[in-house]
């Protein structure tokens, strides 16, 4: 498998890989994997044939591309085609599903905004409002957040700008908070946890769970649940839900598979675009592997040459009291804590203290016996340069824990049924995360290692 992941394929995307032992288990050579890919038929065999499988299901594709599951198992090679999965008959059925259910709950947001007017925002729950019915386009997102925000003005701010797209548009950011109001006097000193989703345009579900979990929190703070206002007497959230707002709006007008940013660089006498989860810093892991590059993991020029990572960066590093990051993707029902740049999770005592960690967040997310999250660094996927997660996990010095979540499902396509029971999953996880991010916390301070990152700083 290693053999297969570090061979370039201009057309293979490796969706997701996944242990089928324990998860608990150490990674070993003799590991079982199971992967599943898409590709031209060429590029998904070779692939195959890599990885020196011993079990392999493909689904074709109109003959042009192929969809598959490999494993390295006890059986015998086996190839089965079955069922015609044609991805752009998929992408074409999703497409007039949303289409339809957003003519179905056309005027939602001017009832919810006719609340804030006459007065009567308190009763809702936000949660079981229409706009969860459906996957929203970009500027149905914003606009129901400004009206969250207009509705809670005790409980919610927006950063208009807090970053800049290439062609552009604004990358807003939000805070939560129950001490909006509070003078600095007044104001008990707390912990600040960021999330952010979409880097990758096509992963909608990640953007629909994030706004599920902001909603959600706004429902217990409005309704006074105690559990909610525990975690908030302790900590603020703040919240990017669209980062590659270019990439998200194309996928929705052009290219519903589009993942990259909308910045298209010509590379091996190929357009393509930067992978914002490729782009950053330190510059000692990026993109020591160019053969491990593809079409769909371009990593830009430089760490930060991409002005939305740059913004991103400086907006996040900006933040007083940085205790934990979350970074959302899908799919796969993966935790993953860094590095995917180098084996394990640090230099000890941190990687033990991130290993438990990612364990417990995915504890809380494995809320059925269909629903089982797996927790890992992303190195025991496979090795990759510039990531988000390995950059800030590295900037504070392994001070602050980062997490990225590829939360449950089986395709980038989604049906709109699953956001409501994916984002409560989700809420269950953003709250086990809090509590473990205060804990990581403790243990920094007690260990005396709370002045690691200022110190380092300043060298």
């Amino acid at each position: 498998m290693d053999t297969a992941l570090q061979t370039p394929h201009d057309n293979l995307d490796i969706r997701s890989i996944k242990t089928i032992h324990d998860y608990d288990l150490l990674i070993t050579k003799d590991t079982k994997l199971r992967a599943d890919i898409v590709g031209s038929k060429k590029d998904v065999q070779a692939f195959i044939a890599a990885a020196g499988t011993l079990h392999s299901v493909t689904e074709v594709l109109n003959e042009k591309h192929i969809r598959g599951t490999i494993s390295t198992t006890s059986s015998h090679l086996k190839v089965f085609k079955h069922k015609t999965y044609n991805e752009a008959q998929v992408i074409a059925n999703d497409r007039g599903q949303v289409m339809a259910c957003l003519q179905g709950s056309e005027g939602y947001l001017d009832e919810l905004k006719q609340k804030t007017e006459d007065g009567s925002s308190d009763q809702i729950v936000y949660t079981e409002t229409p706009f969860f019915d459906c996957f929203r386009p970009s500027h149905e997102v914003f606009d129901f957040l400004d009206t969250l925000v207009q509705q809670n003005l005790q409980f919610m701010t927006k950063f208009d700008n807090v970053s800049v797209t290439y062609e552009g548009r604004a990358i807003p950011g939000f805070r939560i908070s129950t001490t909006l109001n509070a003078t600095k006097a007044s104001s008990p000193e707390k912990r600040t946890l960021y999330m952010q989703a979409l880097l990758h345009a096509r992963e909608w579900q990640a953007g629909a769970a994030t706004l599920y979990a902001m909603a959600s929190m706004l429902d217990d703070l409005r309704a006074g649940d105690e559990a909610a206002l525990r975690i908030f007497d302790k900590l603020d959230w703040y919240f990017v839900p669209i980062v590659n707002v270019d990439g998200y709006q194309y996928t929705w007008e052009v290219d519903r598979m589009w993942r990259t940013s909308r910045h298209l660089v010509e590379v091996h006498g190929h357009k393509v675009g930067v992978d914002l989860n490729r782009n950053w810093p330190p510059e000692d892991y990026f993109n020591q592997d160019p053969s491990i590059v593809n079409g769909e993991t371009y990593p830009g020029a430089y760490p930060l040459s991409e002005q939305s990572a740059a913004g991103l960066f400086h907006f996040i590093t900006s933040l007083k009291s940085l205790s934990g990051i979350l970074d959302m993707h899908a799919f796969g029902s993966q935790v993953l804590r860094p590095f995917s740049n180098q084996p394990g999770s640090g230099d000890e005592p941190f990687g033990l203290r991130m290993q438990t960690l990612g364990n417990s967040v995915r504890n809380a997310l494995s809320t059925k016996e269909d629903v089982q999250y797996t927790s890992e660094t992303g190195a025991h996927l496979y090795k990759a340069y510039g990531c988000f997660d390995d950059g800030m996990f590295l900037h504070y010095n392994l001070t602050v824990p980062v997490l990225t979540i590829e939360m449950q499902g089986a395709d980038f396509v989604a049906p709109q049924s699953s956001i409501r029971p994916v984002g409560k999953n989700i809420y269950l996880g953003l709250r086990q995360f809090a509590h473990e991010a205060l804990e990581y916390r403790k243990f920094i301070v007690k260990e005396g290692y709370a002045d690691t990152f200022d110190r380092l700083s300043h060298l």
